[in-house]
């Protein structure tokens, strides 16, 4: 699953290019590969658990101490058909699965994601994901202005014991932490921000920012192995 979407290849293609190539098959430690259902099959046991687990067990092998923490959104489109074809035929699909991340800033690790069907607001996921990152006793959490809520802003003031670095929507008139957001906000921080941004750019780019699965479920599944592929792609650029 992993090579089939680092080379952003069909069920079919996959198993035609594991079929040529024996140093792949000796790795894998099959004699004979396996028809390309039997990998559908497979991603549809597999449990967004268990991608869950192989993520920790990733960011377990880095050291990891962050400073800055940055949280943002992404869609992923939702189209298994030919975009060209089902647009001419004017059912081009307009849904899409909503990817959000928290990552390190320092190593540019997902430290946790979530996806949902779109659209969604980033606020929605912004609390559990906060105290998801708790442990890592970061600084600064840094995020846009859609995240400019006083509910938020007081999980990571209260919660994380960290500094919140977000830009007000509009002129603060009541809450505690927006109404001393001006006077904590550091630009500098702030366009660390960037950070997250390049991530989405890199999954989508190398990954395909186009999910091919047919059902919400499994198209939330394939984003999240996507996020996981990543990590393992960043782990071997920093080790």
């Amino acid at each position: 699953m992993a090579i089939k979407i680092y080379t952003k290849s069909t069920y079919r293609e996959i198993i035609d290019f594991i079929e040529v190539s024996d140093r792949i098959k000796k790795y894998l430690r099959i004699k004979k590969v396996p028809h390309f259902t039997t990998i559908q099959k497979f991603f549809k046991r597999l449990s967004s658990k268990q991608i869950r687990e192989i993520n920790q067990l990733i960011l377990s092998l880095n050291d990891i101490k962050p400073d800055i923490i940055a949280l943002d959104g992404s869609g992923f489109t939702n189209d298994y058909a030919d975009k060209y074809y089902a647009k001419i035929r004017q059912k081009e699909r307009k849904s899409y699965i909503k990817n959000h991340l928290t990552i390190d800033v320092k190593t540019r690790l997902i430290l946790y994601y979530q996806t949902s069907r779109g659209p969604k607001y980033d606020t929605q996921f912004a609390k559990p994901a906060l105290r998801q990152i708790k442990k890592y006793k970061p600084d600064y959490i840094v995020a846009d202005k859609a995240y400019d809520t006083e509910p938020i802003r007081k999980c990571i003031n209260e919660e994380l014991k960290a500094f919140d670095q977000i830009p007000l929507k509009n002129r603060a008139k009541k809450g505690r932490y927006r109404l001393k957001s001006p006077a904590i906000f550091r630009k500098k921080i702030y366009l660390k921000r960037n950070n997250v941004e390049s991530i989405f750019s890199i999954i989508k780019r190398k990954f395909n920012g186009t999910n091919h699965s047919r059902s919400t479920q499994l198209s939330n599944k394939e984003t999240k192995l996507k996020n996981t592929i990543y990590n393992i792609y960043r782990s071997t650029q920093i080790n």
